[in-house]
């Protein structure tokens, strides 16, 4: 059976439940969580690479708040996946420059190999 892990990135540091480590076939949720009222909108990306079956980039922000279920791929290699969070400047949750986006970093950890055909 698959379990689901949900990726809290509203808040600072990026949070997980139950942690981020997962399987082949789990399912990921990314979240805009309880901080949603300081965070308009974020664009979740890959920048090397995903463990997951859809590419993305994932918008969350207006009345989407959180992503569909996302499939950890059953041919994804044992490794950590790191992904970026974009958060436009009208929508951030921390000061930076004028006109920047705020950032921020996470990883997904997949904890084995593909299983062998």
């Amino acid at each position: 059976m698959a379990n689901t892990i949900y990726i809290d990135i509203a808040t600072t540091p990026v949070t997980y439940l139950p942690g981020p480590e997962v399987k082949h076939g789990d399912h990921v949720i990314f979240t805009l969580g309880a901080a949603s009222a300081t965070i308009a909108s974020a664009t979740v990306s890959f920048p090397n690479g995903t463990c997951l079956t859809t590419s993305g980039p994932y918008t969350l922000g207006g009345p989407t708040m959180a992503t569909a279920p996302l499939t950890v791929s059953a041919t994804a290699p044992k490794g950590i996946y790191g992904f970026e969070v974009n958060i436009p400047d009208e929508a951030k949750d921390r000061k930076v420059g004028p006109q920047e986006d705020d950032r921020k970093n996470g990883g997904i950890d997949v904890t084995s190999d593909p299983p062998e055909l």
